[in-house]
């Protein structure tokens, strides 16, 4: 994706609502099967993405106040989705960007970079800074250029577990110009 790209003219980005709930149970599912699930649908990956991107898991983060969905739309489809978390903390940091997600067939229209430039605006909103930070898969070298274009760096590591293995993130950050 990239950030020069000017997404389309009927391109909105706003709140979600919970009645948009299973559109971003879908499109989550979707990206991340398409990214992580390269070789097979283990038992292990289905359990977790039907319990993460459920309706009713997605519908608490729309309604949770510590948290903003934002999603991305064009008419009634949607095209990508972002949840902010806003008492996450990291060192100094209160702003947690915990999905970024973008229809594979929407990427490189600037899709990613309008739902970024909106969270860092949220964040500056709730928490008085547009500093935010996030983890990203270390194997994920897509989504690693894209936030290193928007101005991230990479500040430290995580694991995130998945029945039980342990798979390497980078924890990222960028802060106000």
């Amino acid at each position: 994706m990239s950030s020069t790209t000017t997404p389309s003219a009927g391109l909105r980005i706003r709140p979600a609502k919970p009645r948009d709930a299973t559109r971003i149970a879908a499109l989550g599912i979707q990206v991340w099967l398409h990214t992580y699930a390269t070789s097979c649908v283990s038992g292990v990956v289905a359990d977790y993405v039907l319990q993460e991107f459920s309706e009713g898991r997605l519908v608490e983060k729309i309604e949770d106040p510590q948290r903003l969905v934002l999603i991305a739309e064009d008419a009634d489809h949607l095209l990508g989705y972002a949840v902010l978390h806003f008492a996450a903390p990291q060192a100094d940091l209160r702003t947690e960007l915990e999905t970024l997600y973008v229809q594979a067939h929407s990427l490189g229209q600037g899709i990613g970079h309008a739902l970024l430039a909106e969270a860092r605006s949220a964040a500056a909103r709730g928490n008085g800074s547009s500093a935010i930070w996030l983890t990203v898969n270390a194997r994920n070298a897509r989504a690693i250029a894209f936030y290193q274009r928007q101005g991230f760096s990479e500040i430290g590591e995580t694991d995130f577990m998945l029945g039980g293995t342990a798979h390497r993130n980078l924890v990222m950050v960028v802060r106000p110009d």
